[in-house]
C-alpha cells in the first residue's frame, strides 16, 4: 500500500504529539495486557478442573483452532468494516469472550470457551497488524517491530497482573471480569481515535473466500512457523514447566513468563533499528540461533537461575521474528496487506494447533523437558529459511504525519 492510500483517512484535531504510529503502538499496548492476563493462571484452571498434561494440551488447542479457523476469513471483515472499526468491535467481543473460561468444568467446556477466545482475539490482532502496516508505509519508517515491542511491555503488565492474582488465590472469573471492565474500554476508546479509513472499493475479481499462504509465501510462511512454534510454546507451557521441573510457586511462574517477554520487549524495541543497520535477514537468522541457544538452557537448567538466563535468550531470539514476517508480507503486492498478513495469521495458529498439543502428549509419557525438547527444530527451521525476509525497501521520504 502506498503512501497514497492516505488521501483516503479522515482525521480527527487531536493534540500534535498523539500521532497515528502512537496510537496505534497503544493498541497494542491495551490487547496485550488483557491477552497477558490468562497465561500465569493456566496452572491454576489446570489444577482446578483435574487435568493432565495431554488433557490440559486438547484445552489449550481450543484457543488455536478457533484463532486458526478466524483468522481464515477475518481478512474480509477487516477490508469491509476497515481495521479501525473491527478493532473497536474485537476489543468489545474480546473481554467478554475472556470470562469464558472460568466457567468450564471439565476438559471439553474449557476447550469450547478457549476456542471462543481464539475466534475474538484474532480481529484485534489482525486489524492491528493491518493498520500498523498501513501507517508504516504512510510514515516511509519502520514501526512494525516496535508495535510488537508495545505489545510485549503490554504483555508483561498483563503477566504481572495474572501472578499478582494467581499468588492472592484470586478465582479467575472475578480476575477476567475485572481485567475487561477496566481494559477492554480503554482499547476501544484508543481505536476510536485513530483516523478514519474509508472502505476500499470491493473488487469485481473473484476471490477465494478463505486466506492461506499463496504458493510463493511459503519461505516466507516457514519461517513464521518455526519463530511461532517457539514462542508460542514457551508461552503456553513456561510456567507449568518451571513448576513441575524446578518446583517453582505459581507466582515465579508468572513471573518467568514476565520475564520472557520483558527480552522479547527489549529485542523488539530495538529492532527496526537492528533491521535497518543489519538488514533483516541476518537479524532473522541470528536471532533464531539466539532462541535455540535459550530453548537448550532452559531445558538443562538444574535451577531457575539458568532457567531465568535461558528464559531470557529465548525471550531475545522470538522477539523480532513476527513483526520481520508481517513487514515483508504486507509489502507484497499479489494480494491486499489484510490478506497476506491474514494467512501469515493462520500459519501462527497452525503452529499454536502443533506445538503445545505434541508437547503435552509427548510430556505425559517422557516429562515435560523432552516435551518442550519437540520444538528445538523449529528454531533451525526458522535461521534456514530467514532469506524469505528480502522485502523492498521501505520510501525514503517520509509521509506528513
Amino acid at each position: 500500500m502506498s503512501a497514497a492510500a492516505d488521501t483516503a483517512t479522515e482525521r480527527r484535531a487531536l493534540p500534535p504529539w498523539i500521532t497515528p504510529a502512537r496510537l496505534i503502538m497503544a493498541v497494542y499496548f491495551a490487547e496485550a495486557v488483557i491477552y497477558g492476563t490468562w497465561f500465569p493462571r493456566i496452572p491454576d484452571i489446570q489444577a482446578r478442573l483435574h487435568l493432565g498434561p495431554a488433557q490440559l494440551a486438547i484445552a489449550l488447542l481450543g484457543s488455536s483452532t478457533g484463532g486458526f479457523i478466524s483468522s481464515t476469513f477475518a481478512a474480509r471483515i477487516i477490508e469491509r468494516l476497515t481495521p479501525r472499526r473491527t478493532m473497536m468491535l474485537g476489543f468489545a467481543a474480546y473481554g467478554l469472550a475472556l470470562q469464558l473460561p472460568g466457567w468450564a468444568w471439565d476438559t471439553a467446556s474449557l476447550l469450547v470457551a478457549l476456542f471462543v477466545m481464539g475466534v475474538m482475539y484474532v480481529f484485534v490482532d489482525l486489524s492491528m497488524n493491518v493498520e500498523a502496516a498501513r501507517i508504516q508505509e504512510v510514515l516511509g519508517r519502520r514501526i512494525m517491530s516496535r508495535c510488537h515491542g508495545f505489545w510485549s511491555i503490554g504483555s508483561i503488565c498483563g503477566l504481572l497482573i495474572g501472578a499478582a492474582f494467581a499468588g492472592w488465590r484470586t478465582d479467575f472469573r472475578w480476575q477476567a471480569l475485572i481485567v475487561a471492565v477496566l481494559s477492554a474500554p480503554c482499547g476501544v476508546a484508543i481505536a476510536w481515535a485513530l483516523p478514519r479509513l474509508l472502505p476500499a472499493a470491493r473488487k469485481t475479481a473473484r476471490e477465494f473466500p478463505i486466506t492461506l499462504p499463496t504458493i510463493a509465501m511459503m519461505p516466507l510462511a516457514i519461517f513464521a512457523f518455526g519463530c511461532l512454534l517457539t514462542e508460542i510454546t514457551t508461552r503456553n507451557w513456561g510456567a507449568v514447566y518451571l513448576r513441575d521441573a524446578l518446583g517453582a510457586l505459581p507466582f515465579v511462574g508468572g513471573l518467568g513468563l514476565a520475564e520472557f517477554t520483558l527480552f522479547m520487549a527489549i529485542g523488539r524495541l530495538t529492532g527496526d533499528r537492528l533491521a535497518d543497520r543489519f538488514g533483516p535477514v541476518a537479524l532473522g537468522r541470528g536471532a533464531a540461533a539466539l532462541a535455540a541457544i535459550g530453548l537448550l538452557l532452559l531445558l538443562v537448567a538444574p535451577n531457575l537461575v539458568v532457567a531465568a538466563i535461558g528464559l531470557a535468550a529465548l525471550g531475545g531470539g522470538v522477539s523480532v521474528g513476527y513483526p520481520l514476517t508481517v513487514t515483508a508480507a504486507a509489502a507484497r503486492t499479489d494480494r491486499s496487506p489484510a490478506r497476506n498478513v491474514a494467512s501469515l495469521s493462520a500459519v501462527s495458529y497452525i503452529a499454536s494447533v502443533i506445538g503445545p498439543p505434541l508437547v503435552g502428549f509427548v510430556a505425559q509419557g517422557a516429562g515435560l523437558r523432552w516435551g518442550l525438547a519437540t520444538i528445538l527444530p523449529a528454531a533451525a527451521l526458522a535461521a534456514i529459511f530467514a532469506g524469505a525476509l528480502q522485502r523492498p525497501r521501505l520510501a525514503e521520504t517520509a509521509a506528513p504525519r
